[in-house]
Formats: C-alpha cells, structure tokens, sequence
C-alpha cells in the first residue's frame, strides 16, 4: 500500500505548447463533485444515492461522486479520511452531502443530497480558472496503479496556493443496505446492494498536494505509483475494474475549483456508457454515448451501429479524454387527443473510427439507451394539482414550466403549516399549450401521500403514491384553453450535448443589434443564452435581435434535426 511520487514539476504557459499535454489549455467551465455522506445501516441513505445518481445521469461527464461511508450508521467500508471530511462540512444528518465544498446556504457546505440537481446546475455555468485531468493505468499482476495528473491554469485561481487531491474509489461492491428494497429497489441486484462510488484512499493525503503557482498560464503535473492492496478496512480489492480515480483541485480545504476523472489507458477507444439527451423546453430528444479516447492521439470519423444501422459522427476527441456523441434524433411534434406514453430505446455498438488516417475496428460490447419516456396528457384547464404532504412539507416543491417560451408559471415551495394535510394547487397558465410538471422533494422523507392532477371537468388525469418520490419531470399537460396566470422566470435547463460536425458562424462578433448565423441544414432553432444558461432570446431563423440585453458575454446555441452546437459572442 505504498505511494510513490514519480515526479513533479511546474512549466510556464509558453512550454505547454511544446510539450504533450492532454489537460484541455482553453476555459473551461467547471465540473461538479458530489461528495455524500452515507452509511450501511441508515434507513434512508439510499434515497440521497438515488438523488446523486439522478444527478450524474443528468450531467454526464461533468458530475462526479464520492461515497463517504462515516458517522453512526457507517459499520462497513469506512477509511482513515472520513471524519475529518465530515467535521469540515458540519454533517449533522444522514444522509448528507457537499457540492464542490461550496456553500450554497450561508456558512455551511453540507445539503440534503436532493438538492444535489439544483445546485449542479448552478456549478456548471461557472467558468473555472482551472482544468485538470488524469490518466490511470493498472497491472493487474503487479496491481501498481500510475496516475498521470495534469493541471493548467487558463485564469489566474484565487488565492496564493491550490490543492490537488487524488480519489481511489471502488465500485459495483455487492452487500447490505438499510432501505434499500424500499428507497432504491432498482439499485438491488438479486437480493443485494449495489454499492457504488465507495472511497477507498485518498493518494494525496487527508487534503491534498499543494499547487503553488496558480496565476493563468501555469501548468502542473504530478504522477503517483500506489500498490493496490488486496483488502483496504474490511474490503476486499479482487475486481480492480472495479476501480476509479477522481482527480480535483480546491482553492483550500474547502472550495472545489474543478474535477475530473482519470481516463484509463488502453489501446482502442470504447463507449463508456450512454445516456438518453434532450432540451428542457422541446420534447426532442438526442440519445448519445459517453465515447473515451484512452490512445496518445485523436481520434475521429466515428463510426457506430445503432438499432442495426450504421452512423458516422464526424467528431474529434483529443487523447486521453472522453466526450459525449449524440447517435440519433427523435421528436414528439403531434399531441395525443387524449394521452399517450411515449418510451423509445436504442441499441449502441462502436464499430471503428479514424486515427492518423488509418482506420480501427473496434468490436465493442452493445449500450441499450432507454429515452423518451414521457406521458403526455391533453386536457381542458384549469388543472389542479393535489399533494398530500406528511412530515416535512416545506422539503417538497412543485414546477410547471411552459414548452413553447421556457419560462415558469409556478414555482412553489411546501409550507410547514401543511403538515399532514392535502393541498390543493390550481394551475391556470395564461397561454393554451404544453407544460411540464415537476415535483421533488429534497430532503428524500418530506412526501409519503399522493400526487393527483385533474382537469377542470375533475376527471382524474393521474394519481401516483409518491412514497419514493425525489424528482419527476415526465409528465407534461397539452392545456387547451387559456388562464389567468402568467410566467414567473425562466427556466435553467439541463446542458446540451454538443456535436462538431456541424460548421456555422456567426457575425458579427462583438454584436449591438442583429446576430447572423450562417445558413445550416435542418436547423430549428437559435437560442441565445446567459452564462447560466437561461434562454434570452430565440429565433426560428437565421438572425436573432439582441439589442435589448445587457452587454457581456453569452452563448449562442444552434439546434438542427441532429446535433446542438454552441459558440460564444460578446453583447456590446
């Protein structure tokens, strides 16, 4: 169980051009790590990790977790660093959680983990001053692990020093857990729990290596040798692929600046998983696979069989990094006379792509991608939406967002006077059209009743026991006539996957009046977004009128019939 620092050295922006570096050099925004508190015997831990796993799924790629197991319900899987992590972030209860160690609530950084999703989204708009990624290789016969850590800072990172922190985690780790069967029984694998993001050391230390030059243009790399042994605490290591590393960089102790994961190395590229992707404010929907390039050169032309068909994606992944790939495009355009289920699913195989101009076979294992999985119901409003709260009402909120202009016409929290009683909430938004409800409770105990919705005659539109609930967002109203309400703010929109075998410009750029985008094909829309990824403006065409928004920096966001691409411009 020894470390080894193999070496270590700093370099000035000027070398990183000459050298071969993976970590991305341009800005970058910043990835979220959620690290959860948890333990075997607590009854209702599984519920924070079915709210983290939401999140992940949510955010590809750009989230990471890792699972604490400490404090009085932790009698497995425990490790030296666990405590002190735990008096770092005031945990108080069980299941707990930090994002990014930042503090979203005053002076504290611990949240319920199901308000990991929310806080996510606010994480990801951030620029950050720092990248960083990582590539592990494993021997099994040996078991030595190498991890390879590189660190560029493309902005100048507050504070004099950073500290970089090296994660092992283990996961697929079959064994009990409390609540399970009733709090994440989709978790249970024939009778067992699967357990997953487990932190089994940390290579670094209980706070990390220290990163003294932090101005823009720095770069850092360290590498460390560490001797996988066969038990850590009173876990066994026998499936080391099984094994993870996250690799991240704090301002201090606290505030996490950015997070990756160590790319494994290997010499062919492999689907690492695939996701379904879609628009909050569309019912389009863009399954893609999670593609890693684990080879010291780019790869691209990517070829894939999808449901028995072959499709090219013309896109380039550096070395030693991973990157999303939409592989096919489905929209729900015509409204069902009364409801409809939709469920649409796609089979994924990486069949081959281009490196250095020759072509490479891959013969990869299959990806099933369920999406689309939504209810859609048509109905005469006003609706009203009944809740049946118990214990902890003011945990619980409910959203209905309108598809056409994605702005919010309610947004309402529970009140602590409604405990034990069922509300009824009238919902009259002003425009006929399409909306999207969802309800979440985020402290994963506070709504063990029901959630109905009926249409003004009073016919049932649906009832479901909400004794599991954390977040839905599948069902959506067809309103046909018009109400009182109108919208309340824009809605913040889960991240799109970007495709690059598009090519578009916009001109000009810094713009004061009417932005052009060149002609592409298939094109649906042009959204112009905020650095937090609200919707300012859209158009249908190819111009977008932005003379009304405040100057700075936004992002423009091209949706055709198969990919999202985006592109940054300046408001004068």
């Amino acid at each position: 169980m020894q470390k080894i620092i193999l070496s270590t050295f700093m370099l000035l922006a000027t070398l990183v051009g000459s050298a071969q570096t993976f970590v991305p050099t341009t800005p970058q925004n910043r990835n979220v790590l959620i690290e959860e508190y948890t333990g075997v015997n607590c009854q209702y831990c599984p519920l924070g990790h079915k709210a983290t796993d939401f999140t992940l799924n949510s955010f590809p790629g750009r989230s990471f977790a890792i699972n604490i197991h400490q404090g009085p319900f932790a009698t497995q899987y425990t490790t030296q660093w666990g405590n002190a992590l735990a008096a770092q972030a005031s945990v108080a209860g069980y299941p707990s959680a930090t994002m990014n160690r930042h503090a979203f609530n005053g002076g504290d950084i611990h949240i319920d983990p199901g308000q990991a999703f929310p806080c996510a989204s606010e994480i990801i708009s951030q620029e950050s001053p720092v990248n960083v990624a990582a590539t592990l290789d494993i021997d099994p016969a040996s078991r030595l692990m190498i991890v390879k850590v590189e660190v560029y800072y493309p902005g100048d990172a507050p504070g004099n020093f950073n500290l970089l922190n090296v994660a092992l985690i283990q996961n697929n780790v079959l064994g009990s857990q409390a609540g399970a069967s009733s709090y994440y029984p989709e978790n249970m694998v024939g009778g067992q729990y699967r357990h997953m993001h487990i932190l089994r050391h940390l290579l670094t230390g209980q706070w990390g290596d220290t990163i003294h030059h932090v101005t823009a243009g720095s770069f850092f790399t360290k590498e460390y040798a560490y001797v996988i042994p066969q038990q850590i605490g009173d876990l066994a290591v026998s499936n080391m692929d099984g094994l993870s590393v996250l690799v991240f960089v704090c301002q201090d102790k606290r505030e996490v600046l950015n997070v990756s994961e160590a790319i494994r190395k290997s010499d062919k590229a492999y689907i690492a998983y695939g996701d379904a992707g879609g628009y909050e404010c569309s019912l389009d929907y863009r399954p893609y696979v999670s593609v890693v390039n684990p080879t010291d050169r780019p790869i691209g032309d990517l070829r894939f069989e999808v449901n028995g068909s072959n499709v090219v994606r013309h896109k380039t992944i550096a070395p030693y990094t991973a990157d999303t790939v939409q592989v096919a495009f489905y929209s729900i355009t015509d409204m069902p006379a009364n409801q409809q289920q939709y469920d649409e699913s796609a089979v994924v195989k990486l069949l081959g792509y281009t490196t250095n101009g020759s072509q490479v076979n891959v013969n990869s294992n299959a990806v099933s991608i369920d999406y689309a999985n939504v209810h859609i119901y048509t109905a005469e409003g006003p609706l009203t939406l009944s809740i049946k709260y118990d214990g902890y009402p003011q945990e619980v909120t409910f959203s209905l967002a309108g598809i056409a202009d994605c702005q919010y016409y309610y947004h309402v929290t529970g009140n602590s006077n409604d405990v034990g009683t069922t509300v009824n909430y009238t919902l009259s938004p002003a425009t006929a059209g399409l909306y999207r409800l969802k309800v979440m409770d985020v402290g994963a105990d506070g709504l063990n009743g029901t959630v109905t919705v009926t249409d003004a005659s009073n016919n049932t539109l649906f009832s479901r026991n909400a004794k599991d609930l954390m977040v839905w967002d599948n069902y959506y109203f067809n309103i046909t006539t018009p109400g009182v309400d109108g919208p309340i703010g824009t809605v913040v929109g889960i991240e799109e996957q970007n495709e690059e075998n598009v090519e578009w410009n916009v001109w000009p750029n810094p713009v004061s009046e009417v932005l052009h985008i060149s002609v592409v094909p298939g094109i649906r829309r042009v959204d112009v977004l905020d650095l937090s990824g609200r919707v300012q403006a859209t158009s249908t065409g190819c111009e977008v009128n932005v003379s009304a928004l405040p100057s700075g920096l936004y992002i423009i966001r091209v949706i055709t019939n198969e990919s999202i691409t985006t592109k940054k411009v300046i408001k004068k």
